[in-house]
């Protein structure tokens, strides 16, 4: 296999959805979603316009006026917990407007003043939530530094309409704990100046994760000691600095190296580790984990990479790395699963061994391992811990039912948390595939985060395969993010392509994982309000 090969991602998507068959009870809910929707919307109609939308709004008379004469007030026994929050929406409202607003340790507002504080006792609010006050002048009220970083978002696309602002009590907090992008820089390098541009906007749409696809078969794009990384990539300082500039943000930033599959680009360095069928034939993209010095390698790149990303997660990816039927081929994976698991082991459960023995490696540098979902198929006597974290993207590997991964249900039922990384309609690339990746109109009016999608879909309403729904409250789903793939053909493709795609979808994303009710039931009319609240300040 060439390491340019398409994965089964965009094979599965051509071959399976141009002969999925729609199905009656999907396009009910589809319509019970949209009329849901209009419902919201109509209640919703006195709510000031922000993206995502305010959960509660109650509006007074009078307003407030922002301008030159304003100031930025905070406690002065909230002043060192704010301090970077205060900061930052003292540079961000100069970016926006001019004015350079003072900074002042005092709890008595002026009329034209913003207040910033940590009073707040509602604990429906949590630790992401806030309570917005707007009057002659304006307070932001939350539990933690998240609410209150997320207050003053609000504030700013408000002000980026009008520098006068109605006057009204907000309360509201995300549905959701995780929200945010996965971007893959593996197969088309991105700049350190775009990064530093999309991690403020995901923070001025209150997005919080940036999960970040580094390594793959096509390149590796960060600093490696080991020499591995591709003509165009980040040093270590400069992720430093993402990581930095990140958690100023209050968005967390999660590694990803896939592996054992997707490793084509690592392993031009090192063939010895690549795997061989029983007749010598090579797969130049898949590491041979039977081979201690291959896990030893493989346990060298976590721990060169882990320190440079603070945050609690790991991913390693573990996904698309062989079919069922495929492992037959590699009688070395059965006797290794055998011999590390026991005498009942399969083939297959070898991968369920690999990922738990990474999940003890970063468990014990304080990190959740996270992988993809196509490896939790039925039966297996050998599962993979329940701390892991299942990110599920497909339904299907094979048209054979019992090799294919399990529902998100299922997954639940067994223990683990979840998160709606669905082929329909999370993702979106440079090139679109038969059927094209759903457009935003299709996650904005046809999808909610409880609803999981593989790739077998016809059209933009998901017509194919059923949705897996969970529970709209299940405490285990941990919410969805945008996932921005580079694969296919990216020789004409930008960076600031990918910007522009994904202008939309990041703020449809934002709406759905708040999961306020929204403002609008329709995607041509939230579509002007998109260009209105425009892009973080800058």
């Amino acid at each position: 296999m060439s390491t340019n090969s398409p994965s089964r991602r965009r094979i599965m998507a051509g071959a399976l959805g141009a002969v999925a068959g729609a199905t009656v009870a999907q396009t009910a809910q589809a319509a019970s979603h949209t009329a849901s929707a209009a419902s919201s919307a109509a209640d919703a109609s006195a709510r000031p316009a922000t993206i995502p939308a305010l959960r509660e709004w109650t509006a007074r008379s009078g307003s407030f006026r922002f301008g030159p004469s304003s100031r930025i007030l905070v406690r002065p026994v909230d002043s060192h917990r704010l301090r970077s929050d205060v900061q930052l929406f003292a540079e961000d409202l100069r970016a926006l407007t001019g004015v350079a607003c003072p900074i002042v340790v005092a709890d008595e507002p002026r009329s034209g003043d913003v207040v910033l504080d940590l009073c707040a006792r509602d604990t429906a609010l949590g630790t992401e939530g806030y309570q917005l006050t707007v009057g002659n002048s304006v307070r932001v009220s939350a539990r933690a530094s998240s609410g209150v970083f997320y207050g003053t978002r609000t504030l700013l696309q408000l002000l980026r309409q009008s520098t006068t602002v109605p006057a009204g009590t907000a309360r509201d907090w995300p549905r959701y704990a995780e929200r945010g992008l996965m971007i893959d820089t593996a197969r088309q390098h991105h700049s350190y100046d775009w990064f530093v541009r999309h991690i403020k906007e995901l923070s001025y749409l209150k997005l919080n994760h940036l999960h970040w696809h580094f390594s793959d078969d096509q390149g590796w794009r960060i600093e490696s000691r080991q020499g591995l990384h591709s003509p165009e990539s980040l040093t270590k300082e400069q992720v430093r600095s993402l990581v930095e500039l990140a958690a100023r943000h209050h968005i967390t930033v999660v590694p990803e190296i896939d592996m054992p599959g997707h490793l084509g680009w690592a392993l031009r360095s090192h063939p010895e580790f690549q795997l061989k069928d029983a007749n010598g034939n090579v797969a130049p993209t898949k590491l041979d984990y039977s081979i201690p010095a291959a896990r030893a390698f493989l346990r060298d790149l976590v721990e060169e990479y882990q320190p440079l990303f603070p945050g609690p997660y790991w991913h390693m990816g573990a996904d698309e790395f062989l079919g069922e039927a495929e492992f037959a081929e590699y009688p070395q994976l059965e006797q290794y699963a055998k011999e590390s698991l026991g005498p009942s082991a399969t083939a297959p459960d070898g991968i369920h061994g690999l990922i738990n023995e990474f999940n003890a490696l970063v468990r014990s540098r304080g990190k959740t391992l996270r992988v993809w979902n196509d490896t939790f198929t039925p039966g297996s006597a050998f599962p993979v811990d329940d701390k892991v974290i299942v990110e599920w993207w497909t339904d299907l590997n094979t048209p054979i039912p019992s090799t294919n991964p399990v529902p998100p249900q299922e997954l639940v039922s067994q223990g683990y948390t979840v998160l709606n990384a669905g082929f329909y309609p999370t993702y979106a690339y440079p090139d679109y595939f038969r059927p094209p990746a759903a457009t935003p109109r299709a996650m904005y009016e046809n999808w909610s985060v409880h609803r999981f999608h593989g790739f077998a879909y016809t059209d933009d309403n998901g017509s194919g395969y059923p949705f897996h729904d969970l529970d709209p409250a299940e405490p285990a789903n941990r919410g969805s993010a945008v996932h921005f793939w580079n694969d296919g053909e990216t020789t004409t493709w930008t960076e600031e392509k990918t910007t522009e795609s994904l202008f939309p979808r990041l703020r449809v994303m934002a709406q759905q994982t708040w999961e306020s009710a929204p403002l609008v039931s329709t995607y041509a009319e939230f579509e002007p309000m998109i260009q209105r609240l425009g892009s973080a300040p800058s």
